[in-house]
Parts: structure tokens; C-alpha cells; sequence
């Protein structure tokens, strides 16, 4: 909350085994898939039959697309359809919480998109935000602000350039060393599904967890707590 102020690895894949033709897709996107074939129908005793069999392994966000290590821009590998959800906010003026919004842009010369404006309490996780087909190589950036009590906007933060105030994180990364927030155990329970008890990242597999600190640009300040809006991205084949 912010107030401001191999072989033998056979069994344990999930393959099809199939004799003489290659199995289909079974849609999982998560689960490795393939298929087994064997040179004989009946093996009497003594006799080694000859085995075939091609394992394709689930991809994972980084076989999708690149994250800029410095300002955390997206840029698609492939042809993907990207699904943004908010998943929670954080942000308060004194004992007021104010709404707080999300932007996107997708391609550098587009225009930005409004896709969220509200107070902590009107997030719902479940809602898609934005779903759209994206092509390879188009550059995807995210920008957030928060609304003072005037009505006025604190500054942007965003992926054009490198900021602490944004990042971008996958499954199994650990959450910023400088946010006393995580240091401290002050974490929003919106969070909890996504970051465990040792501040490890616990998303899906093609998930991106972006965190923003929408007041203090100072990492080094208790106000700095990069849960004032949490959004996953989530990246999907395209057919």
C-alpha cells in the first residue's frame, strides 16, 4: 500500500506413443508432447527392437519474446496473441486511494492506449484488459501514473528508458534486492499469487509480471514499494 507523502527420461514425459505415425498436438501448451515408435509389434525374448521417438518441449516467455534487460520493453520473437490483465493496485493520498492507470503501446509509432483507470478496489485479476495478435518483432511498451487528489497526474512511469520504477519479471526471478517492501514483508496480498514467501516470481511459464512505483523515484525510501500497480502479460500461439 502507498501513502503518499533422454531414453530413460521416456516415462516421465507426457508422450503419445504411437506406432508408425507421429501423434497430434494435444492443445497443452505447458506439457512436453511427442511420439514413440517401435520397429516390431511382437518381440520375442532376446531380441532388442528398434526405438524412434521426438519430444517437444512447451515454450517458455523467453522462446516467445525478449525482454530489454534495461528499460523492459517487449519485442515478439514470433507472431504471438498477448493477453494483459491488471491484477492488483495499491495507492493511496493520505486516507483517500486514488485511481491509479495503465497504458500501452504497441509499435513504436503507434499511439498509446488507455487500457485501466481505477481506484485499488475496482481491479478485478480475472479481467483482460487487452487481447491482441502481435507480429513478430513490434516493439510493446507499458506506461503507468497515479492521480493526486486534484486530479493532477504524478509523472509517468514507463518503458521508453531505463527507470528502477518499472520492472519486468519472469517466472523463478527474484523480486528487486532494493525494495524494502519485499525486504520487510510488506506485500500487498494481491501479490501472494504471484511472488512466494521468499520473493521469488511464481507465474506461469509465458507470463510477464511487470511492477510499478508510481510515487518515489528514490529506491532507498520506505514509500518505494513497486506494488502501486501489478500487471501480468501473457503470451499465446498463434494458429
Amino acid at each position: 500500500m502507498k501513502t503518499a507523502l533422454a531414453l530413460g527420461a521416456i516415462s516421465a514425459l507426457t508422450l503419445a506413443p504411437v506406432f508408425g505415425q507421429q501423434a497430434a498436438n494435444h492443445g497443452d501448451p505447458f506439457t512436453p508432447v511427442g511420439w514413440l515408435t517401435v520397429n516390431r509389434v511382437h518381440v520375442r525374448t532376446g531380441v532388442k527392437p528398434e526405438l524412434t521417438w521426438s519430444i517437444q518441449y512447451p515454450k517458455t516467455v523467453h522462446d516467445i519474446v525478449d525482454i530489454d534487460p534495461e528499460t523492459d520493453k517487449i519485442v515478439p520473437k514470433q507472431k504471438t496473441r498477448m493477453e494483459v490483465r491488471v491484477v492488483g493496485a495499491a495507492f493511496q493520498v493520505g486516507a483517500t486511494h486514488t485511481p491509479v492507470a495503465l497504458q500501452a503501446r504497441v509499435g513504436s509509432g503507434s499511439s498509446w492506449e488507455p487500457l485501466f483507470f481505477g481506484a485499488d478496489n475496482t481491479v478485478n485479476p480475472s479481467d483482460v484488459v487487452l487481447n491482441q495478435v502481435v507480429e513478430a518483432g513490434t516493439t510493446v511498451d507499458f506506461a503507468a501514473q497515479a492521480q493526486r487528489l486534484n486530479g493532477s497526474w504524478y509523472s509517468s512511469r514507463n518503458t521508453l528508458s531505463p527507470n528502477p520504477t518499472v520492472q519486468a519479471m519472469t517466472k523463478g526471478d527474484s523480486v528487486p534486492h532494493y525494495v524494502p517492501a519485499y525486504q520487510q514483508g510488506t506485500v500487498e496480498s494481491f501479490l501472494t499469487s504471484y511472488i512466494d514467501a521468499d520473493n521469488f516470481v511464481t507465474v506461469g511459464p509465458r507470463d510477464v509480471i511487470y511492477l510499478f512505483e508510481l510515487y518515489s523515484n528514490n529506491p532507498t525510501s520506505s514509500y518505494f514499494d513497486m506494488q502501486d500497480i501489478v500487471v501480468v502479460v501473457t503470451f499465446h500461439d498463434v494458429d
